[in-house]
């Protein structure tokens, strides 16, 4: 197979895949590039040093959800070229704004914190006064970033006031204390590590320490779950648990690799590469699907005698 890597700048992660590649017997051809250097031609082709993408029989996508619509645009015309993706165009789509992020969790019936979104400082306001704490995160970041555990009301306000002077769209959920547990759902494995917040910390992307962690087969189910509502082969869900229930909390879509393969000890690259390949078998049958339904119109329905 010829494979395409698209990545973003400096991805110690998308280096890591493209190394592998070249020793990944299944692969004949691979190419690595970056996202400046690719540019979209109409609505058929993706162009590298004037090279159409679009012929290469599989990409995997790396690239972090602020890239939107270009990525979504790249994903779409890939697809529409009948490429193998890890993911499609609605995961990209799914992660340009939180409000459709709690969608996805929602539709695949997984427990999320309470979450509010509004339009006006007066509203955010009254619902952060219902919460000694509060979390705020901006709508379309995710990976850990834009985010604010806020225990003043005064404070909270400030910022309210702040957000909506600069039209920055956020989200106010509710707290969840405890440690956070990351999933990285590769097809059919789930690869799982536990962080352990600095002292005093609520929630956050700093973690005092991470550790391998093998996920019961109730906690794989849902990060397999959220990776097949937004269309992702390989994709990093975070949960916390709270009185037994899991909460996800967050999803991303460029997940550090090399973080999962240090701490776990397995060769992920090799992982990917084989969901993928496994993933063309499937793609096939959908694509044979949808033509015969497409010919199905076509033919002259069978005359019927009226009675």
């Amino acid at each position: 197979m010829e494979l395409c890597i698209i990545g973003n700048k400096d991805d110690k992660s998308a280096i890591y895949l493209y190394e592998e590649s070249k020793k990944f017997k299944g692969i004949s051809n691979s190419v690595l590039v970056t996202l400046p250097k690719l540019y979209i031609e109409g609505n058929e082709k993706v162009v590298y040093k004037d090279k159409n993408i679009a012929n290469y029989d599989f990409c995997i996508l790396h690239v972090p959800c602020d890239k939107f619509p270009f990525s979504y645009l790249i994903s779409s015309i890939l697809r529409n070229k009948k490429v193998i993706l890890t993911q499609e165009p609605k995961a990209t789509l799914y992660l340009s704004n939180r409000a459709l992020l709690a969608k996805a969790f929602g539709r695949a019936k997984v427990k999320y914190p309470k979450t509010y979104l509004t339009l006006s400082p007066e509203v955010s306001k009254n619902i952060v006064g219902r919460f000694d704490k509060i979390v705020f995160k901006l709508a379309d970041v995710h990976g850990g970033n834009g985010i604010m555990v806020i225990k003043s009301p005064s404070t909270a306000n400030a910022i309210i006031d702040s957000m909506h002077s600069a039209s920055k769209p956020f989200y106010i959920q509710e707290v969840i204390k405890g440690k956070v547990t990351k999933l990285l759902v590769i097809g059919e494995e789930v690869i799982g590590i536990e962080e352990t917040p600095k002292q005093g910390e609520d929630r956050s992307n700093i973690a005092q320490r991470r550790t391998f962690l093998r996920p019961s087969d109730e906690l794989s189910e849902l990060g397999k779950r959220v990776a097949k509502e937004i269309g992702s082969l390989c994709c990093e869900v975070d949960f916390i648990e709270r009185k037994g229930e899991y909460y996800a909390i967050d999803i991303s879509i460029d997940p550090n690799l090399l973080m999962y393969k240090e701490l776990s000890g397995k060769n992920v690259a090799n992982i990917l590469f084989n969901s993928i390949l496994d993933k063309k078998e499937e793609m096939i049958i959908t694509w044979e699907k949808i033509l015969w339904k497409k010919l199905a119109r076509l033919l002259p329905q069978p005359f019927q005698e009226k009675i």
